[in-house]
């Protein structure tokens, strides 16, 4: 699929479903150069932050989100500091594959996306990248037993997206405390990588 191609999909419907992203906070959870999935909706939300960890790619960061505000440290750190509870309606996890981090200990998007969810003010959307066929899978027996244990399932080397996913993540945000409206998936590359995108609402929101 062409670069950007899923985003500006998504972006796409959910403008078609009446979601207003001229008004939305963004906020791109995993920046790394802004050079892909970003720059396809940077154009459409009113405002937008990127995280990311590595200083060397700031410069392709500002260059790219030219708008943009950029912040380098510990997405994981900053999402979590009390200042930015409930800053974005808009959030973007390009989670990295597999396991990664200094020492490995964060696995696709499993420990940000409560992260991400605490984000929200009141209402929002939330994309996450999942992997239903993972490649190399068997040569990787740790990040095998994160995905099992995360998903509940014996065998997550096919994802059932329809059956299991959609469902499995609706019963997670809603676990967070919130509504969901809708929740769908948009195929990134069809050979195993998808985005979830929930739109939410806070319980109690007003």
């Amino acid at each position: 699929m062409v670069q950007g191609q899923a985003m500006r999909k998504v972006c796409g419907l959910l403008k078609d479903k009446g979601i207003d992203l001229s008004r939305m906070r963004a906020l791109e959870f995993f920046g790394r150069e802004g050079d892909w999935q970003t720059t396809a909706y940077a154009g459409e939300v009113m405002s937008l932050e990127a995280w990311e960890i590595d200083p060397k790619f700031e410069p392709a960061l500002r260059r790219n989100l030219p708008d943009a505000t950029i912040r380098i440290g510990d997405s994981y750190e900053i999402a979590a500091a009390p200042e930015n509870k409930g800053r974005f309606d808009f959030v973007v996890l390009d989670n990295p594959q597999c396991l990664f981090g200094e020492e490995l200990e964060h696995c696709e998007h499993f420990d940000a996306l409560p992260l991400g969810l605490g984000l929200i003010e009141k209402e929002g959307v939330l994309i996450f990248n999942i992997n239903w066929m993972p490649f190399d899978f068997d040569e990787h027996p740790h990040w095998k037993k994160e995905r099992e244990n995360y998903y509940g399932l014996g065998d997550t080397s096919m994802l059932d997206v329809e059956g299991h996913t959609l469902p499995f993540y609706r019963r997670k945000v809603e676990s967070h405390g919130f509504e969901v409206s809708d929740c769908f998936e948009m195929v990134r590359n069809p050979e195993y990588l998808s985005y979830i995108v929930v739109v939410c609402r806070r319980n109690g929101a007003v």
